[in-house]
């Protein structure tokens, strides 16, 4: 399986005085595979830089903070030989003209206001990276089966395969880790997290829509008896049993 440089290398830091947001935002980033740190106001964003040796891909910064706000870390990034390459996204609540402007000319990547959806901070911090070399969209290759990660989308032989978000993210995780045997459960928990009112014959429900989209390269997803449902790149011996 040939796949595009993988997020799980790449460092960002989180910075906001709300330890919510933090953890909201690192939550989605992490489910991404990127490697998380927190910091909780500007002294300790610049101290954590420093400790990871200016080491940081990426910087998610709130401005409104106590002590240094985040203009002021900017400004001294910016200002810095080691750091001043590092990419920095604004997410704040300050939604003023001139406040984005400001951000912008002391040299912000790119400015969210608040409240945006996790998913857009995602998406926008995919864009940031790969605008600056950093990352490469994402694409899975198995066979004649095409995943774009970054598109949430699958195609086969070039044909899209109209998937739903969540037949989407079922094949994506069984495709990421070939052979692996998932129960029922663990595949609720990993696909649905918290959704209310789903039970395992939702998942069965979910496989049986795939395979009848992925048409006879569904051989490729396995029933495992008394366990679940696994992804072989090599299709011997596949069941198609739901």
């Amino acid at each position: 399986m040939a796949t595009a440089s993988e997020p799980s290398d790449l460092r960002i830091l989180v910075v906001d005085d709300e330890e919510d947001n933090v953890e909201i935002i690192s939550h989605f980033l992490q489910q991404e595979g990127y490697h998380v740190e927190r910091a909780y106001d500007g002294e300790q964003a610049l101290e954590a830089i420093r400790r990871a040796n200016n080491g940081f891909h990426l910087i998610l910064l709130d401005i409104m903070m106590p002590g240094k706000d985040g203009y002021e870390v900017v400004r001294t990034l910016r200002q810095r030989a080691e750091t001043e390459h590092i990419p920095v996204i604004f997410l704040t609540a300050k939604t003023e003209e001139e406040d984005q402007i400001k951000g912008l000319l002391l040299g912000a990547d790119s400015y969210l206001t608040k409240p945006v959806p996790p998913a857009v901070v995602v998406a926008n911090v995919k864009a940031v990276l790969r605008r600056s070399g950093v990352e490469e969209s994402r694409i899975m290759q198995v066979g004649d089966l095409t995943i774009y990660e970054d598109e949430y989308r699958a195609s086969l032989e070039g044909r899209d395969l109209g998937l739903t978000l969540t037949e989407f993210e079922l094949l994506r995780y069984l495709v990421r880790h070939p052979r692996k045997a998932f129960t029922r459960q663990h595949l609720l928990e990993t696909i649905w997290k918290d959704a209310m009112m789903v039970t395992e014959r939702t998942v069965d429900a979910h496989i049986k829509n795939l395979r009848e989209k992925l048409g006879p390269f569904a051989i490729h997803i396995q029933t495992v008896r008394g366990v679940g449902y696994r992804f072989v790149e090599d299709a011997e011996g596949a069941s198609e049993e739901a």
